[in-house]
């Protein structure tokens, strides 16, 4: 069975989808880490359940902007910070998405040679 060109990227999207929602929720939850905030203690900092906040980090239920921009100025975070400065440090092969592939390579050895 061939699959359509719309089936390809629809599948490209929602891989993307769940790749950014990982990565997001990990860095808050690498960020809550570093800074000793709880679950509970943010949950209480943003006036909602603890398990609300479990659910939205586990992925469990979709996040808005709203949510994740309280969630970033309670930890002290901004959007660019949790996006590009986290994921940057955390996925350094990953963060020239745009690049080409000779950049993204010449990046890779940099990293390496800088570890």
């Amino acid at each position: 069975m061939v699959k359509a060109k719309g089936e390809n990227s629809n599948r490209a999207r929602d891989l993307a989808r769940g790749s950014y929602l990982f990565r997001v929720t990990e860095d808050i939850l690498i960020a809550m880490e570093d800074l000793g905030v709880t679950k509970s203690e943010l949950a209480s900092k943003l006036g909602i359940s603890k398990p609300r906040i479990s659910q939205l980090l586990k992925g469990g239920s979709n996040m808005t902007i709203g949510t994740l921009s309280d969630i970033a100025w309670e930890l002290g975070l901004n959007l660019d910070k949790t996006f590009k400065e986290y994921s940057e440090q955390r996925y350094p092969l990953n963060s020239g998405r745009s690049r080409s592939p000779s950049l993204a390579k010449k990046t890779a050895r940099r990293n390496i040679q800088n570890c």
